[in-house]
């Protein structure tokens, strides 16, 4: 019989001590959760700044866009006036998915694109899609991406990130159709 009651009395603060801990953690959440929100709202802004560096502010576009876009936003000067369109795009990789986002002028060329993510892929081949020289030939390209080469070895990698900006130009033309 002393044992059940052992057991029990040992169950009993176990779970005093378990509703405690987390009484704890939910208190301590309750403050920290809008400043981790607030810091990663700004790591998203410094990489779209990054990508349309003459922006002040970044609006959501709030439309159906095509699958693998993660997230679209118009990027505006201080007088409002839009100089462009952030996409954040995933796709299939070689080993995974990767990210990739890509900034839209309005007229239609490519400002900028960034790789934001490659870590599954190869980092002698694949990994290559994130470095400058790969990145660079994108910049200034229209939807026809005539002038954009694909990393020889690493083909299913930069056919992946190719249609990663195919699919923010498709994002593009969605948001010129809605009249945005």
């Amino acid at each position: 019989m002393k044992e059940t009651r052992d057991i029990i009395k040992s169950v009993v603060v176990l779970l005093v001590i378990c509703l405690v801990v987390s009484a704890a953690l939910a208190v301590v959440n309750s403050f920290t959760a809008p400043v981790s929100a607030a810091n990663a709202t700004e790591r998203e802004n410094e990489a779209r700044r990054a990508v349309i560096p003459e922006a002040v502010d970044f609006k959501a576009v709030d439309l159906t866009l095509p699958d693998g876009v993660v997230s679209a936003y118009e990027g505006v000067d201080a007088g409002g006036a839009t100089l462009g369109y952030v996409f954040t795009v995933e796709g299939k990789g070689f080993d995974g998915t990767i990210s990739v986002m890509c900034a839209i002028g309005t007229d239609g060329k490519i400002l900028r694109v960034s790789t934001l993510d490659v870590s599954s892929e190869t980092k002698t081949l694949g990994g290559r899609t994130a470095d400058s020289e790969y990145t660079d030939q994108y910049t200034g390209q229209d939807e026809t991406l005539a002038g954009v080469n694909a990393i020889s070895g690493a083909t299913i990698t930069s056919t992946a990130y190719r249609g990663c900006v195919e699919t923010a130009f498709a994002a593009f033309q969605t948001i010129r159709e809605a009249g945005k």
